[in-house]
């Protein structure tokens, strides 16, 4: 599919931003192969099941977006198995993205796939997607900085069969100059060696699985009482970029 002067890239972002995105863009299924983060996970990845990724020809683009998700909105990604899509801020996402595969579909004729979190089920590197789309970049604390939120964002993609123009990757640079706050508030030194040690950061957030408490349903938007943990944010709260802009 050829874009009319990037028309229908732009028209895309703006309907995924009406649908309630706080940012959007459009990358490359091309360039996202090409990412880093493919490689390094061939040879560490996260689960025993994974087998390669299996990229299917038919998806050309990757249309990813983010929902702020500041301090004072914690709940968005307390976890908990009774709510649908695992956490609230998921929810809202899995909502979106249905609305836009649909509308995809119905007002501009592209077949669209959403996106599972695990690479193993057919998922991609979202981090990845949105930088490669203009929404921000990778930063030293192994997060998406954004010019606009910093690192405060929630991310969900999906693919889609057409061929579109890519709306990043973003000439911008957060980490140059920082004395990196981010590294010094994990309370479990997953920065110690200098770059992002993901087995440290997983004893964080395993530990806070295992202390999981049982709250109201009505914190989490369900009628009964489940079991909810609380991942860590500290080296998002600790990133200095745009900190008034998700309070």
């Amino acid at each position: 599919m050829n874009s009319n002067g990037n028309e229908i890239e732009k028209t895309i972002v703006a309907r995924a931003q009406e649908l309630g995105a706080s940012l959007a863009g459009i990358a490359s299924v091309e360039d996202l192969k090409a990412s880093p983060s493919y490689k390094i996970y061939d040879k560490r990845p996260f689960y025993e099941e994974y087998k390669g990724v299996k990229w299917r020809t038919e998806h050309k683009s990757v249309l990813v977006w983010a929902l702020v998700h500041p301090a004072s909105e914690p709940v968005l990604d307390w976890w908990s198995m009774k709510v649908p899509g695992f956490n609230p801020g998921n929810g809202v996402m899995r909502l979106q993205s249905k609305k836009l595969r649909i509308w995809l579909g119905e007002e501009l004729g592209i077949n669209a796939l959403s996106l599972p979190y695990q690479i193993e089920y057919g998922g991609a590197f979202l981090k990845d997607s949105a930088h490669l789309a203009g929404l921000g970049v990778i930063g030293k604390n192994n997060l998406l900085v954004t010019p606009k939120f910093g690192t405060r964002v929630r991310l969900r993609g999906i693919f889609m069969e057409a061929e579109l123009e890519p709306t990043g990757p973003l000439d911008f640079d957060p980490c140059h100059g920082c004395d990196r706050p981010c590294h010094r508030a994990c309370p479990r030194e997953a920065f110690r060696s200098g770059a992002f040690e993901r087995a440290l950061c997983k004893k964080e957030n395993d530990q806070r699985d295992a202390d999981a408490e049982m709250l109201d349903g009505s914190i989490m938007g369900i009628a009964e009482v489940s079991k909810v943990s609380k991942p860590c944010r500290y080296c998002e709260f600790a990133c200095p970029v745009a900190q008034g802009a998700s309070r």
